[in-house]
């Protein structure tokens, strides 16, 4: 799971970020100079951290003493104060992109797989390095040119906001947890089914070894109800005099909604197919071998067990239970409860704001 490590900055990964979790936004706050700036203050932050800290938290500290001391206005967060859930939510995006990059290290720690396939860079380079260029850049051009079309309708302080805050601050964070997510409910399980990993059968919650992908299917998601959650808030500020909320904010919500789902049913929909197909596959292995030691072994009333292979049968017998024991849906029912559960609450909260 690489990020893009070249960097203008010679040694800058022996500064004190985790190379073993590093994102694209540290090697894109780098290049801004925050590397440098993590080092001379001696700062135990990574520079994507440093980065969203700095910039995020200080333009929400220019926009209101602009407010207050040029403009004479009560600040967007007085009078709006559901608009701090938008620093929070970007500063907590930038945490659960490293948070979700950790724990798929984890996830793959834990079920072993550089034991159990012969190329283990498939589970590490899941996104090739110019992809979230790609993105950024995309988002970025198409936030300017939505600046300069509404270009005659700003305040100063929006088109700073729109022209350089939004495509060159807020874009970078949002393509980076994009990133991760992708990662994680489309390449994944992908990479997953294309492989050699196989199952593992033996695993004692049932479900083939795979529980840390669906815990880690679960995990990213919820960092996207939190984040639908809040900008619901945001929207619909309730208790509030806003104006109503427009059509295109609230179809937003709705799209963004639909696709998170989509993404989980993917994940789902593939890692359950791989443990079909491995399972189903062990089971006519076992079957095979099974009637090689039969004698008449298709006719259930006639078979006969040779002495000598009894205990070869009974061996192959107690596996063929074992595999058909195990699950076909890669998480226990826990995990898909809660799951299932947080589908709605966006929704839900959407509905209710709505009806406020």
């Amino acid at each position: 799971m690489s990020a893009d490590s070249a960097t203008p900055e010679s040694g800058e990964h022996a500064d004190n970020s985790d190379p073993d979790a590093d994102l694209w936004l540290d090697s894109f706050a780098r290049y801004l100079g925050f590397g440098r700036i993590g080092r001379l203050f001696d700062l135990s932050l990574p520079p994507a951290y440093l980065y969203a800290v700095v910039t995020v938290v200080g333009w929400a500290a220019v926009s209101t003493g602009l407010d207050l001391l040029y403009f004479g206005t009560d600040p967007i967060y007085v009078r709006n104060p559901y608009f701090l859930l938008q620093p929070i939510a970007l500063l907590g995006s930038v945490y659960g992109s490293r948070s979700l990059r950790r724990s798929y290290e984890a996830a793959v720690e834990e079920m072993k797989l550089e034991e159990r396939t012969d190329d283990i860079d498939q589970f590490r380079d899941l996104i090739p390095p110019w992809f979230p260029w790609l993105l950024f850049g995309t988002a970025a051009t198409l936030q300017l040119l939505r600046t300069y079309a509404d270009l005659g309708t700003f305040t100063s302080t929006g088109l700073v906001a729109n022209g350089v805050v939004f495509p060159f601050v807020y874009a970078p964070i949002l393509v980076q947890f994009l990133v991760v997510y992708v990662e994680i409910e489309f390449v994944t399980p992908w990479r997953l089914y294309e492989s050699d990993v196989g199952i593992h059968f033996l695993d004692p919650h049932g479900v083939g070894g795979l529980r840390p992908f669906g815990e880690l299917v679960k995990k990213a998601y919820y960092y996207v109800v939190a984040g639908l959650v809040a900008y619901a808030f945001l929207i619909y500020a309730p208790g509030l005099p806003v104006a109503s909320v427009s059509a295109t904010a609230a179809a937003i919500f709705t799209a963004v909604w639909a696709a998170s789902i989509t993404t989980v049913a993917f994940a789902v929909f593939v890692l359950h197919r791989f443990l079909h197909r491995e399972k189903r596959d062990e089971l006519e292995r076992l079957e095979a071998e099974l009637r090689s030691h039969i004698e008449n072994p298709w006719n259930v009333r006639e078979y006969d067990v040779p002495e000598d292979a009894t205990d070869q049968v009974e061996k192959i017998r107690e596996r063929i239970e074992t595999v058909s024991a195990t699950r076909e849906y890669p998480a226990t029912f826990n995990i898909w409860s809660q799951l299932l559960l947080s589908v709605a609450v966006p929704k839900a909260v959407q509905l209710f704001l709505a009806s406020v």
